[in-house]
């Protein structure tokens, strides 16, 4: 296994079989990845990954991110803890809120997604560790141990999560706002010291090529959804790109995204530009970071063969 070690994900509901998501996973495990994770877009991304960890022996499968909206704590947590176990511990559970627009597409009222998030952590954890209500049978502990990471994109989430979570998963950030997110970070695990270190992981939009303008033009088609997410434009506002989210509040999509915008948090470019790019990351404090190629198979395949870890 690399050194330095990279992940990747798989967003299954693009339009993926189950082959598909099989074919990715084993071949993410065979070139030396580090992690293969599950999108949860229009696809159930426990079921995914229990795919992805039955197809490979190696490499850590999990969730990028299970939506706490629309499973029971309960739920969820015999599902992470059978697939920690088939796995033998390489399952990483990613949790998160999703965005407004798509629960509301599925009916569902998100309260209070910062205080939600945490309420059904601590159940997560009571679950796990075999606490809770006589159902069928007595509550077992969970037999191997489960990570959790959270979905986190402002840095009060950021310190929320230091202080109950394993992990933080993070997307769309640049190696700036990751420096930043440090203090955030120490701030909460001051308050939770017996969860040890926190494992910065950072989900990075991924287009390798030798033509940037039309790498441009494919992460704009890709990552125009994003635009749409009022969490992502009040990031990006707060990052300094005015222009840019006003143009996305008009419903602009995917043009609102700028060359400079594009840069600052994407992978973009040929090889040695990319590689720059991850070194660049690293030193700004990631430990795991995870190429989101662009949609379909053939195209996770690509990024894959071209940015091995080594």
């Amino acid at each position: 296994m690399s050194t330095e070690p990279i992940g990747v994900v798989v967003i299954p509901g693009a339009g993926w079989r189950a082959a598909d998501v099989r074919e990715v996973a084993r071949a993410a495990e065979d070139a030396g990845y580090a992690a293969v994770l599950s999108a949860e877009v229009n696809s159930d991304t426990l079921t995914t990954a229990q795919v992805m960890g039955g197809a490979t022996s190696r490499i850590r499968v999990g969730t990028w991110v299970a939506d706490i909206y629309l499973r029971h704590s309960y739920v969820l947590a015999k599902g992470a803890g059978l697939i920690a176990d088939d796995t033998g511990g390489r399952f990483v559970l990613g949790l998160g809120v999703s965005h407004q627009p798509v629960n509301t597409a599925l009916g569902i009222a998100m309260g209070e997604p910062g205080a939600d998030l945490l309420r059904y952590t601590a159940e997560l954890r009571d679950w796990f560790a075999g606490k809770g209500p006589v159902t069928h049978l007595p509550q077992q502990p969970a037999p191997v141990a489960v990570p959790i990471h959270h979905a986190t994109l402002g840095m009060r989430a950021v310190e929320r999560a230091a202080e109950v979570a394993d992990g933080i998963m993070p997307t769309m950030w640049s190696p700036e706002r990751t420096e930043r997110s440090r203090e955030a970070i120490v701030r909460g695990r001051h308050r939770a010291p017996q969860l040890g270190p926190l494992e910065v992981t950072l989900g990075i939009p991924t287009f390798v090529g030798d033509d940037l303008p039309t790498l441009r033009d494919l992460a704009r088609q890709n990552l125009a959804l994003y635009t749409t997410f009022p969490f992502f434009r009040r990031m990006w506002r707060s990052e300094g790109y005015v222009e840019e989210t006003d143009r996305m509040a008009r419903g602009e999509g995917g043009a609102a995204l700028s060359d400079r915008l594009l840069d600052s948090f994407c992978l973009l470019g040929p090889v040695p530009r990319c590689r720059e790019r991850l070194a660049r990351y690293r030193e700004a404090g990631v430990e795991l970071p995870i190429l989101v190629p662009p949609i379909g198979p053939a195209a996770a395949l690509a990024v894959l063969d071209a940015l091995v870890p080594g």
